[in-house]
This record gives structure tokens, sequence and C-alpha cells, in this order.
């Protein structure tokens, strides 16, 4: 084999420097430094020459491979993903490079292929987005109550009743002057606990998924402020802190309007604000006349028409998701107030019960408030029609 590959060269050579091969040596004394240069030459190009037909066989013979290895058990050629790609970028390899050259993009239309041979692909193409939420209410009593702070377990002060007496005429030298008795009780309002408990939330959880502490902090906050408005809501309904509509109107906004300024100013008191169901607010926007069937409601009830905000007589109208249709509150909103004893507050454990050895953690999501109402006639319920 070293003789034959010697006499390949041997001719090679005498074929690109032109001359036989028994005169290399007279050839080479001539000009030895120009013989010498093109049997460089001549040896690069057949270097070159061999190593492109080592590449060729090279590449046949990995095509015959990976062809093998793709025939199944029963001789039949198995169409996987592997092949498919396999056959699609050698179809358009020629296609591909002039593109890449040029800095174009192109498109393949993947060779067919069985796609049972391709399962397990979903974690490689699922996107995963911030979770879609349960939406909560946007309207909170919090925001229209005067808000304060309390440092013990409850407020106590002293309730004004109704005054003994009072000032009047009174003629010199006529007796004694009018006696004014003012009559006081103490009134108590009670810190109240509002709070919830997240359980089992996996620490792998919060570890893998960035969103997920921000998520478990806003939903706590959110149901705290669910509860709270519910428990405000309760307190002011009760018969304790507020007292009925005593009027004798039917229509909706007639009823509110006697409420604000009739009752509520007889009372002494300002209103400030009123809260309706969403139902009762849309029934008064799209309120319509009897007879023409335009809409139709009277000027002193106005419309913000870009934020949607009704106003009654200048008053603020509130609606929300937690009222019962037909049921509405017409305050003097400064007479109550929401003092907090503990801010919300939202807290991680892994000591509850065997958390720490099952990698679970608890979330205690909890505020302390309280509500005092000043007056029990400072808010009016109202019966809408429906």
């Amino acid at each position: 084999m070293a003789e034959l590959q010697i006499k390949e060269v041997q001719d090679f050579l005498a074929e690109e420097l032109t001359t036989l091969k028994k005169n290399f040596s007279t050839e080479r004394e001539k000009d030895v430094a120009g013989f010498d240069a093109k049997v460089k030459d001549a040896m690069d190009k057949l270097s070159a020459d061999m190593q492109a037909k080592h590449a060729d066989i090279q590449k046949e013979m990995d095509l015959a491979l990976a062809q093998a290895n793709e025939k199944s058990a029963q001789g039949v050629e198995r169409k996987n993903f592997g092949w498919s790609l396999h056959e699609t970028l050698k179809a358009n390899h020629a296609e591909m490079v002039k593109n890449v050259k040029s800095g174009k993009g192109m498109e393949m239309t993947m060779k067919d292929f069985n796609y049972s041979d391709f399962t397990g692909y979903e974690p490689f193409v699922t996107d995963f987005r911030d979770p879609i939420l349960v939406k909560y209410e946007s309207f909170h009593y919090r925001n229209v109550l005067p808000g304060g702070t309390m440092s013990g377990e409850f407020v106590k002060y002293p309730k004004e009743n109704a005054t003994v007496g009072g000032a009047n005429t009174w003629a010199y030298g006529d007796g004694s002057k009018p006696e004014i008795e003012p009559k006081f009780t103490t009134y108590q309002a009670d810190a109240e606990w509002i709070a919830g408990l997240i359980k089992g939330v996996p620490i792998s959880m919060i570890e893998d998924l960035a969103w997920m502490t921000s998520f478990l902090q806003n939903k706590g906050r959110a149901e705290l402020l669910k509860k709270e408005d519910t428990f405000i809501q309760g307190l002011l309904l009760d018969a304790a802190n507020s007292e009925n509509y005593n009027g004798s109107k039917t229509i909706s906004i007639e009823i509110l309007i006697d409420a604000a300024l009739r009752q509520l100013k007889n009372n002494l008191h300002t209103p400030t604000g009123i809260v309706l169901s969403n139902q009762d607010y849309v029934n008064i926007l799209l309120g319509k006349a009897a007879g023409s069937g335009e809409y139709d409601f009277p000027g002193v009830v106005t419309v913000n028409p870009l934020t949607g905000q009704l106003n009654v007589v200048g008053i603020p109208v509130f609606s929300n998701s937690y009222l019962s249709q037909g049921t509405g509150i017409v305050g003097d909103w400064n007479q109550a107030q929401l003092l907090t004893r503990q801010a919300p507050r939202i807290r991680f454990f892994d000591q509850n019960s065997d958390d720490a050895e099952k990698n679970v953690i608890l979330v205690r999501v909890e505020e302390r408030v309280a509500l005092p109402v000043f007056y029990d006639n400072a808010f009016i319920k109202v019966t809408l029609a429906s």
C-alpha cells in the first residue's frame, strides 16, 4: 500500500510539474528554488483534494449509518421528528446557505413525520404568564370614612343624649334662670379582629414563581378589605347605628333627596355621601320619563360623562356589589370613624403543625379595627323601588 501511495504521488507530481519522474533530479538542479516552490504548490493541491474526497466519503458513511439507525425492528423506516428535521435541512441546505449569506430569512415546511414520536414536547413550548386573578370590589367604605388610630382593646367616650331643659327668656328678678341639663352615657367601640389563613403553600412554589409572594400578599389584603367592607356595612345598617327612611316618597331619586335634605338635615346632620347597589345606581342613570320614554331625571342630578360619577343635589353617589338591590345608605359620613388598632399585616410561617416536614408554609393575614358611630341618626337606611 505504501509503494502504491508513493507511485500515485510521483505520477501526480510528474503531471503537475510537466516532467518525467526520472528527470526530477535533473530539473531540480536547474532551478532549486523554483522547482521546490512548484513541488510545494503541487503537494498543497494534492492535500486539499484528498481532504475533500475524505469529507465526501465521511458524509456518505454518516448518511448510511443514520438511515440504518432509523429502520425499525421490522425493517420499516420510522419517520420521527429527528428524521423530519434532517430531511428538511438536507433538502433546503443550498437555499438556506444562500439566504444566510445574503442576510435573508426563509421558511421551511417540515417533512411529514409521526407525531407519536414527539411526545413530551409540552414543557418546551409552554409559556407561563402571571395568573388570571379573582376580581375584587373597587369601592371601599374606608375611602369615604374618616380614619384614625387606637392603642387599646377598645375606645370609650361620653355620648350626649337628649338635653333636659334649655335656654329661655327670663325677666329680671323673676326667680331662677332656666336650667340646661345635658345627659351623658358611656359609648364603647371594641377593636375587632379581621383575619384569615392561607395554608399549605409549597415553599418551592414561592421560590419558583416570581409572582407568588406578591400574589399572596395582594390576595390576603384583598380578602381583608372584602370582609372589612361587609363588617362596616353591617354596622351601619344595624338599627343601633342608623334609622329607616320615614318619608312618603316612592320614586328612587325623590327618596334619596328627601332622606338627605329633609330627614338627615332635620337630624341636624349634613349629607356627604350616598351608597347604593350597582343595579340601583344603573337604574337611576337609565331612568326614563313615563310619557315620552326619554332618558330624564331632575336637573339636580348630574353625571360626569368621563367617570360616570353620579351626584344628586351635589351629593356624590357610590355603588358596590355588597348592597342588595333596593337598599341604600344616605349618611353624614363624618359622624363615624374607622379606627385602626393594627394595620393590615401579612406574615409567613413554616412552623404550623407539620409544615416544616412537608416543606409548606402558612400565610396569615389580619387586622384590628373599630367603627364608632357617633350618632344613631346620622345614617338613613332607604328602600328604593325595584
